[in-house]
């Protein structure tokens, strides 16, 4: 397949994936859930760092740090990975149930756990990097965050439906990425102007109220309008995430992607994508 056939096949499964998400407003539950628990840990482990910090500065607040990744990777990558397998019942033609993911996703707590550990580790090196005076440290460490964030973004699904071990996760991540290196970065970016574009009435009215004399309006209208977009833009990068790795592994299409000229996205050899037998509401 070639570039141009792979962006287009992003952009349209970003397109199409905002269906998947209409006709099943339950994965929205995921993230919403995700931000309540991931608020909660935060406040619990921010006390622990300030306890920490207390106790020894500089160390207490690496420690801290380190705590506070750790608490919101795992929580964030626990309902990611119930919102990954209710996104596969979705396209399967079933209901979606948080209740089902939830299990789902604690029947792989281990691997999580283990993700959320390299994750935070990783992510706390960033950190000081990026914080670092020096220009080259910070674009090298922006550039190995942008690396780290493309080879990791299939862990969940990688982890859900291929039960990978810890070192298996990232392999599979990375090979799925190969096999849509230009379908996962359009797609990317689509999900950020989708979040954007949710954003912007929200700032006009904020800005409205704003110019109204009416701040504490304006701020309002603006937080909601970020929380809207956080919420869209989750549950958007869930289901990509979902229907790339089920194409790049399957070859599987859902029905909400029957607009894709599958003749004109063939690949470079002339093979196309596997079709199969058409169910309802649920793969070709």
């Amino acid at each position: 397949m070639g570039l141009f056939s792979r962006l287009k096949m992003g952009l349209v499964l970003t397109k199409d994936s905002l269906l998947v998400m209409r006709h099943h407003p339950r994965l929205f539950l995921f993230p919403i859930v995700s931000a309540i628990a991931g608020f909660a840990f935060l406040a619990l482990f921010l006390g622990i760092t300030f306890g920490l910090m207390a106790v020894s500065p500089e160390g207490g607040a690496l420690v801290g740090l380190f705590l506070v990744y750790l608490a919101l990777t795992f929580v964030s990558s626990f309902f990611t990975a119930g919102l990954v397998h209710q996104t596969r019942e979705a396209l399967s033609g079933n209901e979606v149930s948080l209740r089902d993911g939830i299990d789902a996703a604690w029947e792989v707590k281990v691997p999580i756990l283990v993700w959320s550990l390299v994750a935070a580790t990783v992510g706390v090196i960033l950190n000081a990097i990026q914080s670092s005076d020096s220009r080259i440290g910070r674009l090298l460490g922006s550039l190995f965050g942008l690396a780290w964030t493309v080879m990791t973004f299939f862990v969940i699904p990688s982890i859900v439906f291929e039960r990978a071990s810890a070192t298996g996760m990232f392999r599979q991540s990375a090979s799925t990425f190969k096999s849509t290196w230009g379908e996962t970065p359009i797609s990317l970016a689509g999900v950020q102007v989708v979040s954007l574009l949710v954003l912007v009435p929200f700032a006009l009215v904020a800005f409205a109220l704003f110019s109204t004399q009416l701040v504490l309006g304006a701020i309002a209208v603006f937080l909601l309008g970020v929380l809207v977009s956080f919420l869209i833009s989750q549950t958007l990068q869930g289901v990509l995430k979902t229907t790339l790795y089920l194409y790049a592994k399957e070859g599987k299409r859902p029905d909400e992607f029957d607009d894709v000229d599958f003749d004109d996205l063939a690949d470079d050899s002339g093979r196309q994508p596997a079709r199969g037998t058409p169910t309802s509401g649920g793969f070709h």
